[in-house]
């Protein structure tokens, strides 16, 4: 009795074993298709999340490439703008030297003595009333002293202090120079704050003046030497009785003035 329990349960144990044997056989084949369809769901997902992952570096990479870029592109505009900047820079010295060097050529034939100076200041609103130049007592200029731009007359020393003067400008609402036109005619040069002048004859009967002819000073004066170049007739314009009035216009710009010559002596 008890040995066919025990052959019984050693069967059992057998079947079982088998029947183990055989779920596990199926359940492998079950396991890999079960896996396969999961793979399936989860492939778009998975693709999802790399295009992501990948589109996201390749945002970083463009973000940091960029950033370089503005850098070098920084550096490259602060390289140009400074090798701008030398470039006038020495414009601007060769430009200076150049004027200079007229001046000293100026000097060697100019039959009046004189000192040169550089505008230091000037307002806007001034334009054609005054400068301030940086040569002042301590260089011997003194009031009254004529004032020229290049072989032109500019203005006269209004005041003078230790360092710097100040000039006042021929274009001046108030400036009145005694000056001949036409090498005959005399009268006298207004200005009127502008780059144009106004001459006036002494008499309109004296000579016809035109276009083109030259002014310059009369001498007549305790300031200005006679035969300083003031400028041409630009225009004629008729006025009441058959007068007219006579426009003269500067040899030159205004805003381009930068260094002037004071006459130190007028003899």
């Amino acid at each position: 009795m008890k040995t066919g329990k025990k052959k019984k349960k050693v069967l059992n144990i057998i079947y079982l074993f088998i029947i183990i044997m055989v779920i596990v056989f199926f359940a492998k084949d079950v396991f890999r298709y079960t896996m396969t369809e999961i793979e399936e769901l989860l492939l778009p997902i998975q693709s999802k999340i790399y295009f992501l992952g990948k589109k996201a570096k390749e945002s970083t990479e463009t973000v940091i490439n960029y950033k370089e870029l503005v850098n070098e592109n920084t550096e490259l505009k602060n390289i140009i703008t400074e090798k701008s900047l030398i470039g006038e820079k020495n414009q601007r010295l060769l430009e200076e030297n150049n004027r200079l060097r007229e001046l000293l050529e100026m000097k060697e034939s100019f039959k009046f003595k004189f000192k040169v100076g550089k505008i230091s200041f000037q307002q806007t609103r001034e334009m054609y009333e005054s400068f301030a130049i940086n040569i002042g007592e301590k260089d011997g200029i003194q009031k009254n002293m004529p004032v020229l731009f290049k072989e032109s007359l500019i203005g006269r020393v209004e005041k003078v202090f230790k360092n710097y003067s100040v000039v006042q400008m021929i274009t001046f609402q108030e400036s009145i120079v005694s000056a001949t036109a036409a090498g005959n005619s005399i009268g006298i040069i207004k200005g009127n704050r502008s780059e144009q002048l106004t001459f006036e004859p002494v008499s309109f009967h004296e000579s016809q003046l035109k276009t083109g002819d030259k002014i310059f000073t009369s001498g007549i004066s305790d300031i200005y030497p006679k035969g300083l170049s003031i400028g041409e007739i630009s225009d004629v314009k008729v006025k009441y009785e058959n007068n007219v009035e006579y426009i003269v216009k500067l040899p030159f710009n205004v805003v381009d003035i930068n260094e002037v010559i004071v006459l130190t002596e007028v003899e």
